[in-house]
């Protein structure tokens, strides 16, 4: 029972890590769009930055 309970602790801090990582992407392209950039380069950013295609780039600028 050990092991699956720290599988589950695992997974759970995975989550974290993914939702805090979601929440950092939203916050810097709401904060690049007050600055009035451009979303070619918004979207070119958070490619180099966070390692995104820019299929999944994209969602973030929607």
């Amino acid at each position: 029972m050990c092991n699956l309970s720290k599988g589950i602790e695992e997974r759970g801090i995975e989550k974290g890590r993914q939702e805090e990582r979601q929440r950092g992407i939203q916050a810097m392209v709401s904060a690049l769009k007050d600055l009035n950039i451009a979303e070619d380069v918004i979207l070119k950013k958070l490619q180099e930055k966070f390692g995104l295609s820019a299929g999944q780039a994209r969602k973030y600028i929607s």
